[in-house]
């Protein structure tokens, strides 16, 4: 689908419940990224009625850090399979009230990563309650970090609480 003009992926929350479901194919199109994973992923939330907030491909480098934002009260860490949560390449946690899951990798593994977490939705909640309070906030792995610097020159890995944060650095301050 060749988009000429974007119509929802301007950089503003959209709430997906004011989508007109014959335009939900373009809504998740741009969306997406162009990323197959990660279309698919937000397609299966959609149609099990979970709201995401925001999302990235992570495709502004091949080793760029993806990341699904969920509305407030939107419960997406009880979907999660222990395999998904023991990834070294995925890290959850709640920012400003929203879970949220980001992903690190090579871009084909972010696409795995996006396509392992829509099979665990699929495949509905678990009992994981213990390992999910055990992972939130977890740090990526110094390995990662190094991974994601030499990738990416502009990229700051800044520890805070045990919590990572991956952020541009500011031009010209």
């Amino acid at each position: 689908m060749e988009i000429i003009e974007k119509k929802y992926d301007l950089g503003e929350h959209i709430d997906i419940d004011i989508i007109p479901i014959d335009d939900c194919e373009r809504a998740l199109y741009e969306f997406s990224q162009g990323s197959n994973g990660l279309s698919k992923c937000l397609r299966q939330m959609w149609m099990s009625g979970l709201k995401t907030y925001s999302c990235k491909s992570g495709e502004n480098s091949p080793f760029g850090i993806g990341r699904i934002v969920m509305e407030d009260k939107e419960d997406i860490f009880g979907y999660l399979s222990e395999s998904f949560l023991n990834d070294d390449r995925i890290r959850i946690d709640i920012v400003d009230d929203k879970e949220t899951i980001f992903f690190a990798g090579s871009t084909a593994e972010k696409e795995g990563a996006m396509l392992f977490l829509t099979r665990d939705l699929q495949s509905g909640r678990k009992n994981n309650r213990d390992l999910v309070i055990e992972k939130i906030g977890e740090p990526f792995p110094d390995s990662w970090v190094r991974v994601l610097k030499n990738h990416d020159s502009n990229i700051n890995s800044t520890y805070w609480s045990g919590k990572v944060y991956i952020k541009q650095k500011t031009r010209g301050v």
